[in-house]
Order: structure tokens, then sequence, then C-alpha cells
């Protein structure tokens, strides 16, 4: 009886520990004051097994690609290191357990094979979430210049119809949603409350997200001044060129999709020529064999 009691004790102490290092801890006055310059995205709740993850993971995440990467993909450092982390002993625990189901069938591989089959896997189980990070990252820029091409266009509609500049960018930025919408909104808001240009603000959001089109307008109206035909005339023309780029786009991934189509039509053309020749080289072999030497 008292076995079962320790037993039901230990289980219930590691549950609490678990909880515990589970449980989110409340945000820091700094970290919420810092989210006024991140993009908007879900951000997971931090929690007090975050920088035990970062410091697994043995590199650190602070630069301004792999920050920019994380703002857009809405991964927090601690949630990416902990899923690298995971990645790489997961791949290698799956690795030995496969070995040692197949020790028990009688079929057991060497540890040399273990061991390099145990680091490969976790390697790229280490290396995965990097590359859906920076997939993630690069569609969502790909969808914020498709909303920013649409975004100056509402802006060139609002200044031809007479609006102020501040209305039009602030009214082209309510008029839309999505996450590009979000951002934009977030920036014009806090330029204004700062006490800083809109352009300034753009250029701060484009250097953050790695969207060089956007701190190229930035620059681009900013030297046009304050005349509202002059920014006009640059607001237009820098929609005109995201949509040739975006043609451009389309163009080469309709182009690189072509191509990898005649990849399987090969694979299938090589395997239907096997079929059908098979049975003659069969049959050439059998008589080769046969022929009294």
């Amino acid at each position: 009886m008292s076995a079962l009691l320790m037993c039901g004790a230990g289980a219930g102490l590691g549950a609490f520990v678990v909880w515990r290092a589970l449980a989110s801890r409340p945000v820091p006055l700094d970290d919420l004051a810092a989210r006024l310059a991140r993009p908007a995205g879900p951000r997971p709740q931090p929690t007090r097994i975050g920088p035990l993850a970062v410091r697994l993971a043995g590199r650190r995440l602070g630069q301004a690609e792999r920050a920019a990467q994380l703002a857009l993909a809405g991964r927090s450092p601690e949630r990416h290191a902990l899923a690298k982390a995971a990645g790489a002993a997961g791949g290698a625990g799956a690795v030995v357990a496969l070995a040692a189901v197949a020790s028990v069938a009688g079929l057991a591989p060497p540890a040399g094979v273990v061991a390099l089959g145990a680091a490969a896997i976790g390697a790229g189980g280490y290396v995965l979430p990097d590359a859906v990070v920076a997939e993630a990252a690069a569609r969502r820029r790909r969808a914020f210049r498709h909303a920013l091409s649409g975004y100056l266009d509402l802006v060139n509609i609002i200044l031809a119809a007479g609006g102020g500049l501040e209305t039009a960018l602030h009214g082209a930025a309510e008029a839309g949603g999505g996450a590009a919408f979000a951002d934009l909104r977030r920036c014009l808001d806090r330029a204004r409350l700062t006490g800083r240009t809109p352009w300034e603000g753009f250029a701060d959001l484009g250097a953050r997200l790695g969207v060089a089109e956007l701190e190229e307008l930035a620059a681009s109206v900013a030297l046009a001044g304050a005349q509202g035909a002059r920014i006009r005339r640059s607001l237009a023309a820098k929609a005109d060129a995201l949509r040739a780029h975006q043609v451009a786009e389309c163009e080469t991934s309709a182009e690189a999709a072509t191509e990898r189509m005649t990849i399987p039509i090969a694979v299938l053309l090589f395997g239907f020529l096997t079929f059908i020749a098979y049975p003659a080289v069969q049959a050439i072999t059998t008589v080769s064999n046969q022929v009294p030497r």
C-alpha cells in the first residue's frame, strides 16, 4: 500500500513540475513595449521552457534576417529553438527505435550504421524547422508585395478624389484585410503617435520584414517631397513596378512548374520502355544461356 502511495505521489509531483514548466508567465513590460515594433502575427505565450530550448539549440537567433523570418512566420525564437531540438531528438530517437525493433525481429543492424543513421536523421530534423520558417517567410513576403501594390492603388484613388495624404494612407490601410494591411495600419498608427512621417515608418517596416520594395517606396516618396502631384506620380510608378515584378514572378513560377512536369513524364516513359524491353531482353538472355558451348 505504501509503495502505491509513493508511486502516486511521484506521478503527481512530476505532473506538477511539467505544468509549472509549461505554464505561461506574466509578460514583462519591456516585451509588451517591444511588440509595438514587431509585425502582426500569432505569437505564443512565453514559457519557462523557452530559454532552455534556445540554449539547447546551440545557435543565436538574433540576426536580423533570422529575426525577420521568425516574425513573418509568427514564431518566437524560443518556440523555433524548441522545434529544432525536438526535431533532432525525435529523428535520432526514431532511428534508434527502428534499430531496436529490427534487433528484436532478428535483423540487428551494425552499430555504426545505426549511429550514422541517427546522426543523419537527427541533423535533418534539426535543419528542417529552418527550411519551414524560411519558406513561410518567403510566402509571407510575396503576399505582402501583392498587397502593397493594391494598397498603393487605393492610395492613388483617394488622392485623385481630393483626399489628403494622411487620409489616403490611413483610409487605404483600413480598406484592406489580411496580415499585410494589418502591418501597414500598425506602422501608420505608430508613426502618428511618435510624430514621425509615414515614410519613415514604412522604411522601418520594410527593414524589419525584409521587403526591399517598401524601403524603396519610402525613399522615393521622401525624395518627392510634400507636393501631392509628385507623390501621386511616385506612388503610381511604384505600383506599376510592383505589378510588373509580380507578372515576371508568376511567369517564372509557371515556367518552373512546366519544367518540373517533365520529370514524372520522363520517369513514366522510362518505366514504359523498360516494361516493353524486359521480355525481349529476358528472352535473349535465356536463349544465349541455353546455347551449347
